[in-house]
C-alpha cells in the first residue's frame, strides 16, 4: 500500500476548514476515516477527494441554465 495517509490537520488544510470542523464530522460519521489501533484518526486523500465529488452542488445559474 503506497497511500499515504493524512493527519486531521492535513486533511482540514485540503477540505479548506479547521481542525474542529474536521473532529465534528467525524464524530457525526459524515466524514470518512481510518481509525488506528491507538485511538488516533487518518484520512485517505482518495476518501477525501471522493467526499468533495459526492457533496459538489451545482450554482443555481448553471442549473437553470440545463433547464
Amino acid at each position: 500500500m503506497e497511500t499515504k495517509l493524512l493527519y486531521p490537520s492535513d486533511a482540514a488544510a485540503v477540505l479548506c476548514l479547521t481542525p474542529a470542523q474536521i473532529r465534528t464530522l467525524v464524530r457525526k460519521g459524515l466524514l470518512p476515516h481510518v481509525s488506528l489501533p491507538n485511538g488516533e484518526i487518518r484520512f485517505d486523500p482518495r476518501d477525501l477527494e471522493s467526499w468533495v465529488v459526492a457533496h459538489k452542488q451545482e450554482s443555481r445559474e448553471a442549473e437553470n441554465a440545463s433547464s
